[in-house]
């Protein structure tokens, strides 16, 4: 059973908006949304899977789907973002993140349905991260893209990332932001701009 904090984030839910105003309603992932969580990652394209999980797969393996589902543990959050479609909720986006205690690093990832790409749908989700990394204690909010992934680089430099080579994979580079200053945190009605 999870404890009441978890109960509560479990049950809450934030907005995000796409650049033409239609509502993204994002919750937590629990067990619950397995099946339209595996659903979502096997409807994305071979292209966008690949980008997003760093390598070929159709589907999440059970073990990664059961991470992906254990809200909090190990500091580690999963939110799927659904738009009502013909009067049904249908998933266009998920971000996982996670923190280091130890760090105050703030690491995530995150996908948009092929469909839905270039709706402003990431810029807002990677807004909306940010507001989550600040109210979890973060100093700093990062990630990591193949090198060939030049959506996700400009995304990352556009919302004031710093683009780096990563240190133990060719492959990829990392993206990372300190978070001080004004970010937009997420609130029940979207998300307001606050003070560091």
């Amino acid at each position: 059973m999870p404890t009441p904090a978890i109960a509560d984030l479990a049950a809450g839910s934030s907005i995000i908006h796409t650049r033409r105003g239609e509502e993204v309603r994002l919750h937590f992932v629990t067990s619950d949304d397995a099946e339209a969580l595996q659903a979502y990652v096997r409807s994305l394209s071979q292209r966008s899977r690949t980008k997003r999980f760093l390598g070929a797969l159709s589907e999440l393996p059970k073990a990664v789907l059961d991470d992906f589902v254990s809200l909090g543990r190990n500091d580690r959050y999963s939110l799927i973002g659904t738009m009502e479609l013909g009067g049904i909720a249908c998933v266009v986006a998920e971000a996982r993140y996670a923190l280091d205690r130890a760090s105050g690093r703030v690491e995530f990832g995150l996908s948009v349905h092929d469909r839905w790409h270039g709706h402003g749908i990431g810029p807002a989700l990677i807004a909306h991260l940010e507001g989550r990394a600040l109210a979890l204690g973060g100093v700093s909010l990062s990630g990591d893209a193949l090198r060939t992934n030049d959506v996700m680089i400009a995304l990352a430099r556009k919302a004031g990332f710093t683009i780096q080579p990563h240190a133990d994979d060719w492959t990829l580079v990392r993206f990372e932001k300190v978070l001080t200053g004004r970010v937009a945190q997420p609130s029940s009605t979207g998300l307001q701009v606050v003070g560091r």
